[in-house]
């Protein structure tokens, strides 16, 4: 019969048709041509087939045609693969395996598990869903008693979170399979699962535990006369030099090399790893020709974080010779390799774990360039690991944006529903412990299911869209920065080496500043003890005299560059600790702060790199957001002297206690004025649960801005409550070395076109207020929102008495004006604001 007019129909006409020629008569070589035909068209219209061979099988068991109903199972869960519906894949395996127990259905079963194993990649777009597919393929292990190939599938995943950082979830696994080889008496298995504990624990820095394991499984493989695998030889090798045992290294990585063919992949590591383990030794000249023939063998074919290895291996060679060109040559060859490595990772907890395991090594080997040079010999370097979560989810929200036009109604809302799924969950920042649990062999896993659901979709999509992650990536950051230097910016951004290093990009070149190692820990202690009340005003303001006066002098020669040379602002890169007062500092210089009154100069942190889409003007509403029933006098006014002085319409208020999500309470404000108490996010166990306000109510978090943030239409948020700028780099399982501060400005940024201000600590309302008026009267004045309130940055800086108290004079309710003006009265007539602790006290926020 010609089936050729059937496969155009839908599954349900299919399976009409297919009823009504049944009731006549179906010949058995009719449902094989039927069979035939369908799989000859899977490859280029597989969820059709999936959908069709479903309900042909259902049709199958109906009329009790067994055999029939088993040839379309299978194809149900060929088909459904290959469309990426895992689920429904293994589902139709799992039918299959229960509705006949022959040894012709167990084969046919388990070829398709292992195909499905090994081709992991083909149904998703990044790999870190492989364990979804080895999980979905352990039930059929674990029917069919094979159980040691599953111990091998939790090994495979246990390595994979290892790489990205989520050791628990590692170790989890490894104690799970070691538990089950000593139930089964598998000692195999049980070296096996050594082998992977020497891997894990290397990633993790315990190199000690790591040669202990490593002996075991020696001791193991001895007692079974069984030869120790090549990767296990050349992981021991590698602990014994982290160890600083190099002669044991050397000697397990050569017997390594010594048992593998010539041209392999894993040939090339081992060579990588000798050569380290042999500079460490202090054999250069043996480590500069290993990392050659490494470096010889190298082609496509080989991964890009084996290539990334041996170009960070070979930076440190070049730097101990002193050959300061090659090291930059391979950083930037090394930040190429790692940009390719994080390309195939999408869960951003999973992209934070694989910068934090690189970073370092960028920071120290930067550290071996030249005090000053081109900035294209050390830019690529800086930004390799500078990413964050907070980039990746804007990376993310704009290519969704840009995808949805170019896809079918039905894609677009799943797409949709997928994102939904992640904000419910948590995005861009992750509860600690269910970022912990995110582990496909825990008892459950939501956050799991909702980035491998993504992924899924997002394979879909694959060549009628950009990469997800694109805007996320290095060429994207390099372009964006190197964008921002042409038009005259200034980039700034620390590395850590030992001491704290700072980093100038100006122009086309690059200065690098030294500073005394004290200069961050002591104020970050100054900031903390300040915020837990364990100091007062004027300690803290003696710290942050004391950084000032430590690192103006030092950074002063760029200070005075970037004035000479009109450079337009300075925009210091987010890293994981508490961000130098670079305002105050920029303030210190009497050129740049004159420039900043007239709104020409700007000092910024930027919270990801991502290019800003910033308006210039601002023409909405205003929606401020205070405590009616406060004490304090000014910030009930705050919003009222602001939005007149703007010339905008009178502000939308809104009390602390109101119950409203985000979008309903500021509707199409565009600008947010938050004049309350704050308590700063470091002091929460993990910022998901961080409100401004602390215990009392708030309607700003850290939650309701990660789920309503990106659809507001914010163009301006000032955060005029202590402690608002504050940021805290961990969650309730560890602490990020990574640029994943979470903060409420950096949060406010989620729509891509907002700026905001805030402080990283407690200050005066007087002073806020001031602030918040002058602001108004930068826009009113035709200001840019950035130009405007850095210009009421360098105006308090510099208000004199007689200006402070009109501004305050704007206040409508007579008592509370008279208060307020009162507390000037022996105010000195110039200077009141001047104090680094009033005046450079606020910072802008904002996008690159």
């Amino acid at each position: 019969m010609n089936w050729q007019d059937w496969l155009t129909l839908s599954p349900e006409a299919f399976g009409s048709r297919l009823r009504h020629r049944l009731d006549r008569t179906c010949e058995f070589d009719d449902i094989v041509d039927l069979y035939n035909e369908l799989i000859a068209t899977c490859d280029h219209n597989a969820r059709h087939v999936a959908e069709v061979a479903r309900v042909i099988a259902s049709l199958m068991q109906q009329r009790d045609l067994h055999w029939e109903r088993l040839l379309f199972l299978e194809l149900t869960a060929r088909a459904g693969y290959t469309a990426g519906d895992v689920r429904g894949a293994f589902k139709a395996l799992e039918t299959l395996a229960r509705a006949d127990d022959t040894d012709d259905t167990r084969e046919t079963v388990l070829e398709i598990v292992r195909v499905a194993v090994e081709d992991a990649d083909s149904v998703a777009s990044s790999i870190d869903q492989r364990p979804a597919v080895f999980r979905a393929a352990a039930r059929l292990l674990e029917y069919y008693d094979l159980r040691e190939e599953l111990g091998d599938l939790k090994l495979r995943s246990a390595l994979l979170y290892s790489r990205h950082g989520a050791s628990q979830a590692a170790y989890r696994i490894i104690a799970d399979v070691e538990n089950q080889a000593h139930e089964n008496e598998s000692l195999p298995l049980l070296a096996r699962a050594l082998q992977t504990a020497v891997a894990v624990s290397c990633e993790e820095g315990d190199a000690d535990f790591a040669v202990r394991a490593g002996r075991q499984a020696l001791a193991i493989l001895a007692e079974l006369d069984a030869e120790p695998p090549i990767v296990l030889l050349g992981n021991l090798g590698t602990a014994f030099m982290r160890t600083g045992d190099t002669e044991n290294g050397e000697m397990y990585l050569r017997r390594a090399l010594d048992a593998r063919a010539a041209n392999s992949d894993t040939r090339q590591v081992l060579m990588v790893n000798l050569a380290a383990c042999l500079r460490q030794a202090g054999k250069l000249g043996d480590a500069q020709a290993m990392i050659a023939d490494a470096r010889a063998m190298h082609d496509a074919t080989c991964s890009p974080e084996a290539l990334l290895e041996l170009e960070l291996v070979a930076a440190k060679i070049c730097a101990e010779c002193g050959d300061t060109g090659a090291v930059a040559t391979a950083l930037a060859a090394a930040a190429r390799a790692f940009d390719e490595t994080l390309r195939d990772v999408l869960r951003f907890h999973h992209r934070r774990g694989l910068r934090e395991r690189y970073l370092s090594r960028f920071d120290n080997l930067m550290a071996a360039l030249p005090e000053e040079g081109p900035a294209g010999e050390a830019l690529e370097a800086l930004v390799a690991c500078r990413g964050n979560a907070l980039g990746d989810w804007l990376a993310l929200l704009d290519w969704t944006r840009k995808t949805i036009p170019l896809v079918q109604a039905d894609e677009a809302v799943a797409l949709e529903q997928a994102l939904d799924g992640l904000r419910g969950e948590g995005v861009p920042h992750l509860f600690g412990f269910l970022e912990k649990y995110d582990d496909v062999w825990g008892p459950r896993n939501p956050v799991g299911l909702q980035w491998d659901r993504l992924s899924r979709i997002i394979a879909t999509l694959e060549g009628r869209s950009d990469p997800a992650l694109g805007q996320a990536g290095q060429n994207a950051m390099i372009e964006a920065v190197r964008g921002r230097l042409a038009e005259g910016h200034c980039i700034m951004a620390i590395t850590h080496a030992g001491e704290p290093l700072l980093w100038s990009f100006y122009g086309d070149r690059y200065r690098r500043t030294s500073l005394p190692a004290q200069t961050r820990s002591d104020w970050q202690a100054a900031l903390l003890r300040f915020s837990q009340g364990q100091t007062g005003r004027q300690d803290f303001a003696a710290a942050l005299n004391g950084w000032l006066d430590a690192v103006f002098p030092l950074l002063g020669p760029v200070l005075d560059d970037l004035d000479a040379g009109g450079v337009r602002s300075i925009r210091y890169l987010q890293d994981f600790g508490p961000s130098p007062p670079v305002t105050a500092l920029a303030m210190r210089h009497q050129g740049l702060l004159q420039r900043m009154r007239q709104g020409l100069f700007e000092v910024r942190l930027v919270a990801a790199l991502v290019l800003s889409a910033e308006h210039l003007q601002i023409s909405g509403g205003v929606a401020a957001i205070v405590d009616r029933h406060g004490e304090l006098l000014l910030p009930r006014h705050e919003a009222a002297a602001f939005a007149e002085a703007a010339r905008l319409p009178s502000p939308i208020v809104i009390d602390t206690g109101a119950t409203g999500e985000l979008p309903e309470l500021v509707g199409d404000a565009q600008v947010l004025l938050v004049s309350t108490h704050g308590k700063p996010v470091s002091s929460y166990a993990d910022p998901y649960f961080a409100s401004i306000g602390g215990d009392a109510p708030h309607p700003v978090s850290i939650n309701r801005l990660q789920v309503h943030g990106d659809r507001l239409d914010l163009r301006l948020v000032l955060l005029n409550a202590c402690y608002s700028g504050a940021g805290s780099a961990r969650n309730f399982q560890q602490r990020f070395r990574t640029a994943d501060a979470v903060s409420f400005p950096a949060w406010s940024l989620l729509n891509g076109r907002a700026i905001a201000c805030a402080s990283a600590w407690r200050t005066s309302d007087t002073a806020q207020y001031l602030f918040s008026r002058f602001a108004g009267e930068g826009l009113g004045a035709g200001q840019t929102p950035s130009g405007a309130v850095t210009s009421a940055m360098a105006r308090l800086h510099l208000a004199t008495q007689d200006e402070a108290i009109a501004a305050l004079s704007a206040i409508a309710d007579p008592a509370d004006r008279a208060k307020a003006t009162g507390r000037l009265a022996s105010a000195p007539r110039h200077g009141a604001f001047s104090h680094p602790y009033l005046s450079g006290a606020m910072t802008i926020y904002s996008l690159l």
